[in-house]
């Protein structure tokens, strides 16, 4: 049986860059969503400026 994968996504805000973000969220892209090669794009609320808004899918920092 084949090993199906799956991995973690950063989501930011849309329209904010990867260093100058004010809160993320962590997901998971499934195998399917990875075959598809789609930008994931979930809303999510933004405990910050306490409301719903748009995350989209940033690299992952580098670990240093």
């Amino acid at each position: 049986m084949a090993k199906k994968t799956k991995r973690i996504m950063y989501l930011i805000p849309e329209g904010e860059t990867r260093d100058s973000h004010t809160h993320r969220y962590m997901a998971y892209k499934t195998h399917k969503m990875l075959i598809e090669h789609k930008k994931l794009r979930l809303r999510k609320f933004n405990p910050v400026k306490r409301e719903y808004e748009y995350y989209v899918e940033a690299k992952l920092p580098s670990h240093k």
